[in-house]
């Protein structure tokens, strides 16, 4: 009988995996640690684009709604966080009518915050994820700036080309959906 948990957010039962607990993990953090509500978080979001015809989907863990605004997109792996930067990247770039401010990519122990729209390094913590409170303040400095569509391509182009390499470890757990 395969074992299962009790997801922290929904309540709901989920297979027990190794990414499972690492996803378990990183929401109990946004609640406990953090201080956003579990309303916050929204969860099972599929990220579907076209590229070359194409169709490519991307399993996003978690996004933080502040708001109303998407405003950071968390994507757990099991290893290799820096191989994963463009790809995640690249989702929080195109999932949404402007781009969400933060992108996350954790694997529990380590991890990169971004700046999304400069790709650049905002800490390597997952301490460095900030708490509701700090959000709610900085909210009237964020932009929420739309990708320019000359942009767009090329971002669906790293999607394309990480969908063509598929991921070695358990895709169907972390990143790509392999059938």
């Amino acid at each position: 009988m395969e074992q299962t948990l009790i997801d922290f957010l929904t309540g709901e039962k989920k297979p027990d995996t190794d990414m499972e607990r690492l996803r378990q993990r990183v929401a109990r953090f946004l609640v406990e640690e953090k201080g956003y509500e579990k309303s916050d978080i929204e969860t099972h979001v599929i990220f579907e684009t076209t590229v070359d015809n194409a169709k490519i989907t991307v399993p996003i863990d978690y996004i933080v709604r502040l708001a109303g605004k998407r405003i950071i997109l968390i994507k757990c792996y099991p290893t290799a966080l820096v191989t994963r930067e463009k790809l995640t990247l690249a989702c929080a770039r195109l999932l949404d009518s402007y781009q969400i401010p933060f992108t996350v990519i954790t694997d529990g122990f380590a991890t990169e915050v971004l700046d999304t729209v400069t790709g650049k390094s905002l800490g390597k913590d997952l301490n460095k994820i900030p708490t509701k409170k700090e959000l709610l303040q900085l909210l009237t400095l964020i932009s929420f700036v739309p990708l320019p569509e000359e942009k767009k391509i090329k971002q669906k182009r790293i999607l394309s080309a990480f969908d063509l390499l598929k991921c070695p470890v358990s895709c169907k757990e972390c990143s790509f959906g392999s059938d």
